[in-house]
């Protein structure tokens, strides 16, 4: 597996990076924060912001540079056992750091008392994941919550509004290490 921290990058180009990775055989870790962006899932339509349409599963979600992205680009043969890997993945990386962290499956994404602090969405192309997680460390929350996220009646809140302080290179380097712990990378 190979990790790759892309830093700050425009949305857009990291999309481009994304797609010439599908074409690769090796996996791929990649982290990356962006600017402010509201993207939105193959299957929805206008939500009154302006977003990208991506092809991603899901529906929209807002991203900026307090958000730690986590890209997937691996080789999937089973969809379903990938992203109950990932699940885990992320599930063991928040239970290091508060317990009320939790998976909801009826609504997609990881919460703290009922507020969104992680969203998931993948696609898969020729055996290969695409896109990934969201980590709410710190994003705007007023931006965030101009949406429904992931068109959820919820509000998104982060690890820094619930008192909960991490670094994005703390956040990498536990997340690299579960991610070699669930995938035997």
């Amino acid at each position: 597996m190979k990790i790759i921290d892309m830093g700050y990058i425009d949305y857009l180009k990291c999309l481009d990076i994304l797609e010439d990775l599908i074409n690769e055989k090796e996996n791929y870790l990649l982290f990356a924060t962006h600017n402010p962006v509201y993207t939105i899932g193959t299957d929805e339509n206008d939500f009154g912001v302006e977003a990208i349409k991506v092809d991603r599963g899901g529906s929209i979600t807002y991203f900026d540079e307090g958000t730690l992205m986590v890209y997937f680009a691996f080789n999937v043969k089973s969809p379903p056992i990938f992203f109950k890997n990932v699940i885990k993945v992320i599930d063991n990386f928040f239970n290091n750091l508060d317990k009320r962290i939790y998976y909801d499956k009826s609504k997609p994404g990881f919460y703290i008392e009922n507020k969104k602090i992680a969203s998931l969405g993948f696609r898969y192309k020729d055996g290969r994941s695409k896109h990934g997680v969201s980590i709410h460390l710190n994003p705007n929350l007023k931006n965030f919550n101009k949406i429904r996220p992931c068109n959820l009646d919820v509000v998104a809140t982060s690890l820094y509004n619930e008192r909960i302080y991490i670094s994005a290179d703390e956040a990498k380097e536990k997340i690299i290490k579960e991610v070699k712990n669930v995938f035997k990378a």
